[in-house]
């Protein structure tokens, strides 16, 4: 069998991972070192709210997302998070989101939409709370990542003792009313430039996938796994081809590297682990091979044991809206310019 986590066979392509985390007191060379073996020159960084927010703890990754941001020196992008340490208004969103803007950030994380830290939010998304800043994204252009909804199986009570995650219980948002609220969220703001991580979960649902993007034309989807996401895909395999083929200007590449850490801050870096999900990602979109999934992909590999990943070979010019064009077209060609007022701020 082919050595499995190889990145040989791959294309000699430009790579941006759209999709990368940073932790405290993170390595940022070490990080660099890794992103460098999957092949990607340049990364978005994304921060994370801390959703409710630890005693003691910042309220952010605002300040190692910016830090890397300005080590790589016009390699990385990076995009801000929300601060919930302390009571939030909505003028006071809409003047969280302007000053990450005058600090350099590229756009806004929000993980938000994660059922287990929206339980925690001050607000519904579409609430009273979040609209005047909905309404400044929109109107400055400013793109958001956005975790929304999360696997149908976290809400099945039948696997609430063996998920990391389980939604079974009246304190966590139904899936589908998360849909329906993100849907009416984007016809009250059609321009909003959001990029939904991990195919808005859509990855056993190719027709829903495709009626969401044709139905919102200013969204795209990011390809971070998700491991079980692209074995389904991988079931499909010639409808998914035909799917990446059609929506390849909505698509956008990313790995999740980092989340490791975040998820768990007691959890070191691992970078083997962490790269297998951008190997993930790039075999099933660059070659035809079908082999039962390798060991040591993401955190939950041990949830697909048997099942077999199929690429779907995509033509170099496909590869290349994915790997860069999509992001540089929503994002912009080159990353902000850092502002180093961020050495004087205490907290954002």
């Amino acid at each position: 069998m082919r050595d499995a986590l190889s990145f040989d066979a791959f294309a000699d392509l430009p790579l941006l991972d759209g999709h990368i985390h940073v932790w405290q007191n993170l390595d940022p060379g070490l990080l660099w070192q890794t992103l460098a073996r999957a092949g990607a020159q340049r990364c978005n960084a994304l921060s994370l709210s801390r959703v409710p927010t630890p005693a003691g703890a910042r309220g952010t990754l605002n300040e190692p997302a910016w830090q890397f941001k300005k080590f790589s020196r016009g390699a990385a992008y990076a995009f801000g998070a929300l601060d919930y340490a302390r009571p939030v208004t909505a003028d006071d969103l809409v003047t969280q989101v302007q000053r990450l803007s005058e600090l350099g950030f590229d756009g806004v994380k929000m993980w938000e939409g994660k059922p287990s830290v929206y339980a925690h939010l001050p607000d519904r998304l579409e609430g009273e709370l979040y609209a005047p800043y909905w309404a400044w994204l929109e109107a400055h252009d400013f793109p958001v990542t956005i975790h929304m909804a999360d696997p149908l199986r976290l809400w099945d009570p039948a696997r609430a003792s063996v998920e990391r995650w389980s939604y079974v219980g009246a304190q966590f948002p139904a899936r589908e009313e998360m849909y329906a609220e993100t849907a009416r969220i984007l016809r009250r703001h059609p321009r909003l430039e959001l990029i939904f991580a991990h195919f808005l979960f859509f990855w056993d649902d190719l027709p829903r996938a495709a009626q969401f993007l044709d139905a919102h034309p200013a969204v795209m989807f990011d390809l971070t796994p998700g491991v079980g996401g692209f074995l389904e895909l991988s079931a499909v395999r010639e409808s998914a081809r035909e799917f990446f083929l059609r929506y390849q200007d909505r698509l956008i590449y990313g790995t999740d590297v980092g989340a490791g850490p975040v998820v768990d801050e007691h959890t070191a870096f691992d970078a083997a682990k962490e790269i297998g999900q951008a190997w993930l990602v790039r075999a099933f979109l660059e070659t035809d091979w079908d082999m039962p999934l390798p060991s040591g992909i993401g955190a939950v590999t041990n949830l697909f044991a048997g099942k077999r990943l199929r690429g779907i070979a995509l033509p170099p010019a496909a590869l290349e809206k994915i790997y860069w064009r999509n992001f540089e077209r929503v994002v912009g060609a080159t990353p902000r310019t850092i502002n180093d007022e961020w050495q004087r701020e205490t907290n954002l």
